[in-house]
C-alpha cells in the first residue's frame, strides 16, 4: 500500500466541528468558568467592607477685578483647582500624621509572608495610600465641593473627611494671610522708594528752574506755544488754498458738471433756461423747416443765454484766480513765521530740556504713589472678601452602611470571563495538541486505514482471554478481520517510539487468535528491550538470536504460553550483532519454515527510530501494523517514522491507536467514539459471563 505524507490543505473548521471541539474540552471550560467566580467570591469574602463619609463645602468665587469680564469657564476652572489643594501632598501628610494612619494596616500593610523583609513605608507612601481613599467631586454647574474619605472604619472615614475640610480651610486662610502680608510689605517698601525718589527729583527741579530762569507752563515754553498756533493757522491756509485751486481747476476744465459744481448756484437758472431753449429748438427742428419764425426766435434766445453763461463763467474764473493768489500769499507768510517761531523754540527748548525731564519724572513718581495707594486699598478689601469664599454646608458623619460591592454583578462578570477564558483555553489546547485523538484524523493525516482503536484496560495482555466479549476483545477481532482481508499471515508490529503499546498488542492479539483455535506464534524481535520473558513468565532465556547464531534449535527456543495454546519465541541472548543475524539467509529461511507450521506469525519489532533492524524485520513480513499512542505521539514523529518505513519498501497494512482513554474519547464527539457510548453497553461485557470461568494456568516454577 502506498503512503502519502503530504499534509492536507488547511480548511476553515465548520461551526458543528467547533462545537464538538468545545465538547471535547468541556471539563476545561467548566473548570475555568467555575474557577474565576470562585476566585472572585473568595476575594469578595476576604475584602473587608468599606465605608465612605462625605462633607460638603461651597466655594464663592471672588469678584473679578474692575474692567475684567468674568466667564463661567474661568469660575469652573477656579473651583476645580481647589480639589488640587485638598489632595495636595502636604495636606495628605498632615492628615496621615494627625490620624496616625501609619498604625492602620489598611494604609500601612504589614510585610507579606512571601516577602518578610519588606521595609516599612515612609510617610509619603502612607500619604499616597490616603490619597486613594480621599476623593473630591464637583457636581456639574455648581460651586459645591464634595470631600469623601473611604475606610473600613466608619468613624475613621468621617474623621478623615472632616479633617481634610479643616486642613483645606486652614491652608486657604493661611495662604491668603501670608500673601496679603507679603504684598503689603512689598507695597510699603516700594512706596518708600518712590517717595524718596520724588523728593530728590523735586529738589533738582527747583534748582534747575532757579538757574535757567525760563518761564514755563503746563504745555512748554511760550515760543513753542506760538509755533503751535502758527502751525495750526498754516494748516488752515493750506487747506483753503487747496480748495481754491481745486475750484479754479474745475471751473476752467471743459466738464460742464465740474464747472457747475465749482462756480456755484449763480448759473443754475441760466443753465436751466439754456436746456429749455435747446430742447425747444430740437423739437421745432424736427417739425418745421429752418425758416420757421418760432424756430428762429428760439435759436436767437439760445444764443443769448449761452453768451451770458460764458460771460458769468469768465467772471467766476477770474475771482477764483484772485482767491488762489491771496491764499498762496497767506501760506507763504505763515510758513516764514513758523520757521522763525520754531528756531526760537529750539533755542528755548535746549535751555528748558532738563527742567522738562525733571518735571516728567516728578509727575511719574506722583502717579506711581497714587497707584500704589489704590492697590493697597484693593488688597485690603480682597482680604476681607476672601474670608467668606469657602463655607461648610454639611460636615461628614460616620456612615451606617458600607459601600455596595456589586457582588452579583462581579460574580456574573467573572463567570462570563471564565467561560470566555475556558473557550479560549479550549481552542488553544486544541491548536497545541499535535497528537492523534481519532482514527479518522490519523487516517487523513497518514493516508493509512485505522484498523482498530484499542482502549486502555486493566491487564491488557490477559484481556483477550479474561474478557473476550469486551470492547478491547472486539478491537482485537477487528484487527484479525483486517488481516484476513489483506491475506497477511506474517505480521510485524512496530511503532515510532517506545511506550506505544506494540508489545502489549502483540501478546494480546496472539492470545486472541490462539483462543479462536488458530496455530499462532509470537516472536520478540526487540533485541535491545526484550519483554516476552516478563509477559509470559518464561524460564528459558534462549531465543531468536541464539537460533540464528546456531546456538539453539527451533524446538529449544519455541515455548508455550501458560494461559493457552499460544507459542512464543523470546529475543535471545545474542544482542551484539543482531543486525548481521537478521541480514543473514538464516532469518528468511526461519520465517519460511515457520509459515509451514503456523497460521499466523506476529513479530514484535523495535520502534522505527530505535534500531535499524526495524526496517529489515518489517520488510520480511507480509504486512506491518503501526501503533500510535492515542493523544500522546506527535504527528510529525509519526509521519517521519512512516516515511522511514516506506523508503525501506515496508508493506504497511494500517495504523492502530493504542492506550485510548475510553471516558475521554466518549465525550470527544469523533465519529469513531460512537462505540464507546452507553447505548452499546449491551454488546460489550467487561468479562465473559456466558462460559464457565477457565482455570488460569500457573507458570512453571
Amino acid at each position: 500500500m502506498s503512503l502519502s505524507l503530504t499534509a492536507p490543505p488547511v480548511q476553515a473548521t465548520p461551526l458543528p466541528e467547533q462545537l464538538i471541539m468545545l465538547r471535547r474540552h468541556l471539563r476545561l471550560i467548566i473548570a475555568t468558568s467555575c474557577a474565576l467566580p470562585l476566585i472572585a467570591a473568595l476575594v469578595l469574602a476576604l475584602t473587608p467592607a468599606s465605608y465612605t463619609a462625605t462633607g460638603v463645602l461651597i466655594y464663592n468665587a471672588p469678584a473679578p477685578a474692575p474692567g475684567i469680564a468674568a466667564s463661567a469657564q474661568d469660575a469652573d476652572a477656579l473651583i476645580a483647582s481647589q480639589s488640587a489643594v485638598i489632595t495636595s501632598l502636604p495636606a495628605l501628610r498632615s492628615l496621615a500624621s494627625q490620624l496616625n494612619l501609619a498604625t492602620r494596616p489598611e494604609f500601612n500593610p504589614p510585610p507579606a509572608w512571601y516577602w518578610p523583609t519588606t521595609t516599612p513605608q515612609d510617610p509619603d507612601h502612607i500619604a499616597l495610600a490616603a490619597a486613594k481613599a480621599l476623593t473630591v467631586t464637583i457636581p456639574p454647574n455648581s460651586r459645591l465641593l464634595n470631600i469623601s474619605f473611604t475606610s473600613t472604619d466608619p468613624a475613621l472615614s468621617a474623621a478623615a473627611a472632616n479633617l481634610a475640610i479643616q486642613l483645606y480651610l486652614t491652608t486657604t486662610r493661611d495662604n491668603a494671610f501670608k500673601n496679603l502680608q507679603d504684598s503689603q510689605t512689598w507695597l510699603q517698601s516700594r512706596e518708600a522708594d518712590v517717595q524718596s525718589d520724588l523728593a530728590v527729583t523735586e529738589t533738582k527741579l527747583a534748582a534747575a528752574r532757579a538757574t535757567a530762569g525760563v518761564v514755563t507752563g503746563m504745555q512748554g515754553t511760550l515760543s513753542a506755544e506760538t509755533a503751535s498756533r502758527i502751525a495750526a493757522a498754516l494748516v488752515d491756509s493750506q487747506s483753503t488754498l487747496a480748495m481754491a485751486q481745486a475750484r479754479l481747476k474745475s471751473a476752467a476744465s471743459g466738464n460742464q458738471a465740474a464747472a457747475n459744481a465749482a462756480i456755484g448756484p449763480n448759473l443754475l437758472l441760466l443753465r436751466k433756461e439754456q436746456a429749455d431753449f435747446s430742447a425747444q429748438v430740437q423739437a421745432l427742428s424736427r417739425q418745421y423747416g429752418p425758416g420757421y419764425p418760432d424756430l428762429a426766435a428760439a435759436q436767437a434766445s439760445l444764443t443769448a443765454i449761452t453768451a451770458e453763461i460764458n460771460a458769468e463763467t469768465a467772471r467766476e474764473i477770474d475771482a477764483a484766480r484772485a482767491d488762489v493768489a491771496a491764499d498762496q500769499a497767506q501760506v507763504a507768510s505763515l510758513t516764514a513765521s513758523l520757521a522763525t517761531a520754531r528756531n526760537q523754540s529750539h533755542t528755548e527748548d535746549s535751555q528748558s530740556a532738563p527742567i522738562q525731564a525733571l518735571t516728567s519724572q516728578a509727575d511719574s513718581d506722583r502717579a506711581m504713589l497714587n497707584a500704589l495707594a489704590v492697590q493697597a486699598d484693593q488688597m485690603a478689601q480682597q482680604a476681607v472678601q476672601n474670608r467668606a469664599l469657602v463655607s461648610i454646608i454639611s460636615a461628614a458623619t460616620p456612615p451606617s452602611q458600607h459601600r455596595p460591592t456589586h457582588a452579583a454583578l462581579i460574580l456574573a462578570a467573572a463567570a462570563f470571563l471564565g467561560a470566555c477564558l475556558g473557550i479560549l483555553l479550549a481552542g488553544l489546547a486544541e491548536a497545541l495538541d499535535t497528537s492523534f485523538r481519532s482514527g479518522h484524523a490519523a487516517q487523513t493525516e497518514t493516508g493509512l486505514p485505522c484498523l482498530a482503536i484499542i482502549p486502555t484496560t486493566p491487564k491488557p495482555q490477559d484481556a483477550a482471554l479474561d474478557a473476550p466479549f469486551s470492547l478491547y476483545g472486539e478491537q482485537l477481532r477487528a484487527i484479525r478481520t483486517a488481516l484476513t482481508l489483506h491475506s497477511a499471515r506474517l505480521l510485524a508490529i512496530t511503532a515510532a517510539r517506545p511506550g506505544e503499546g506494540k508489545t502489549t498488542l502483540t501478546v494480546a492479539l496472539g492470545r486472541s487468535l490462539a483462543a479462536a483455535g488458530l496455530n499462532v506464534l509470537v516472536i520478540d524481535a526487540d533485541i535491545r528491550q526484550p519483554s516476552f520473558e516478563l509477559a509470559f513468565s518464561a524460564r528459558n532465556a534462549v531465543g531468536l538470536t541464539d537460533h540464528l547464531a546456531g546456538l539453539a534449535t527451533l524446538a529449544t527456543i519455541t515455548q508455550k504460553d501458560y494461559r493457552g495454546t499460544l507459542n512464543f519465541i523470546t529475543a535471545g541472548t545474542q544482542t551484539a550483532d543482531a543486525l548481521t543475524l537478521f541480514l543473514s539467509p538464516k532469518f528468511p529461511a526461519l520465517l519460511a519454515q515457520l509459515r509451514k507450521t503456523y497460521d499466523y506469525i506476529l513479530i514484535d519489532v523495535p520502534p522505527a527510530f530505535a534500531l535499524s533492524e526495524t526496517r529489515i524485520l518489517a520488510r520480511n513480513a507480509d504486512a506491518t501494523l503501526f501503533c500510535i499512542r492515542w493523544g500522546h505521539t506527535p504527528r510529525r514523529v509519526v509521519q517521519a517514522a512512516l516515511a522511514m518505513l516506506t523508503q525501506a519498501n515496508v508493506q504497511l497494512a494500517g495504523i492502530i491507536l493504542t492506550r485510548v482513554d475510553a471516558k475521554t474519547h466518549r465525550r470527544s464527539g469523533f465519529a469513531d467514539a460512537e462505540m464507546y457510548q452507553p447505548a452499546y453497553g449491551g454488546y460489550f461485557r467487561p468479562r465473559d459471563i456466558t462460559a464457565p470461568s477457565q482455570q488460569r494456568m500457573k507458570p512453571l516454577s
